[in-house]
């Protein structure tokens, strides 16, 4: 098959979302499809000469800055990356099949004809940070078949009345890049590993009160915090902080660290706290939608209530204090996400792009 795939944007420092996609594009080349993965400058064609030159430049003046394009991932030479101004018809290959990626590209894809492809929409969240609530929802509505990475978000789907329209595909790990360097047993040290963002929704500030909480019961405590993006002005001067880390420097804080903080107060998936996981780390989080799928409180993790870092606080006491605990969580969660594989992802979404007995919206007779 000749699949697409419609980013947003270019980004050149990680993401979650992009990440997902580019693990897809590897997996799905090297079983033999031709990819294509498309990062316009504009979802919108913008007017005037200026805008022209611009987006005429953009693809040269990115692939001067960035060699390679894509620094943060190892995307196969193979799959076909575009740099395009943006998402007009006529700036996407042909294709068998093509994916929208966010709530605005769906809007666009759904404009194409069928040569540009059988549409599928891949839904990693509720993008209403990024777009209000309605505009987000109406793109669920659209008439493609949406591929949902949740059971939350599958939930939505058949709230509104999609329920025939919509599959789960849960995501995969590459277990190549994480998983034990440190034994889970060696790590009877109160040492915590936290990543932080600039989304108020990624709970970074309960992140933080957590950790000022855990140090005023245990002041030997220490904490590894890391990140896309400078070192936040809130972070306590006891903690160490790592601005972007290699994919190598990321599986060393995850294998040091005892305990995983996920304050997170709403995740499509919730990837950071599954790849510790599966560095051997116990996971102190916020119950989060996105990380139901794979962490059950008491089994293999400790989950708090969304917005409260004193519960947080507690469970992180817990675990740095009760080494048969936490041992017994950390080994649970190693063996639990051993599930989510890429190889059975990639397979479930090989078999439903190509189904030809596949309903999809009369839009898209071909």
């Amino acid at each position: 098959m000749r699949i697409t795939f419609v980013l947003p944007m270019f980004l050149s420092a990680p993401a979650g979302g992009f990440k997902v996609v580019y693990e897809y594009a590897n997996r799905l080349q090297a079983r033999g499809h031709e990819v294509t993965v498309i990062h316009p400058r504009n979802v919108q064609p913008q007017p005037g000469w200026r805008e022209a030159i611009k987006s005429f430049l953009w693809p040269y003046k990115l692939r001067w800055q960035n060699r390679p394009l894509i620094k943060w991932f190892q995307l196969a030479p193979e799959v076909s990356v575009r740099l395009v101004s943006d998402l007009r018809e006529s700036n996407l290959p042909s294709a068998d099949v093509i994916i929208a990626t966010a709530f605005q590209t769906a809007f666009a894809v759904n404009e194409f004809g069928a040569e540009k492809g059988r549409k599928f929409y891949l839904i990693q969240h509720f993008e209403d940070w990024t777009g209000d609530s309605e505009t987000v929802r109406a793109s669920w509505q659209l008439p493609m078949h949406k591929i949902v990475i949740s059971r939350w978000l599958l939930d939505l789907a058949n709230e509104w009345g999609e329920n025939s329209n919509a599959s789960y595909i849960p995501n995969g790990l590459n277990f190549s890049e994480f998983y034990l360097t440190r034994p889970i047993e060696a790590r009877d040290y109160p040492l915590v590993a936290m990543m932080t963002h600039t989304l108020p929704f990624k709970g970074t500030a309960d992140g933080l009160e957590a950790l000022r909480l855990l140090r005023e019961r245990l002041p030997q405590a220490k904490a590894i915090l890391f990140g896309v993006g400078p070192r936040p002005a809130e972070a306590p001067a006891w903690c160490e902080y790592v601005q972007l880390p290699t994919l190598g420097e990321l599986r060393d804080i995850y294998n040091k660290a005892a305990v995983f903080l996920f304050p997170s107060i709403s995740e499509g998936w919730g990837l950071p706290a599954m790849e510790a996981m599966a560095c051997g780390c116990a996971v102190a989080a916020a119950e989060n939608q996105g990380i139901r799928d794979f962490a059950q409180s008491g089994v293999n993790a400790l989950l708090a209530p969304v917005r409260q870092p004193a519960v947080l606080a507690d469970h992180l006491y817990q675990l740095l204090t009760n080494h048969a605990l936490r041992a017994r969580l950390a080994t649970s969660a190693a063996e639990s996400v051993r599930h989510f594989t890429w190889e059975r992802a990639v397979k479930s979404l090989e078999e439903l792009l190509s189904n030809a007995s596949l309903t999809l919206p009369s839009n898209q007779a071909s």
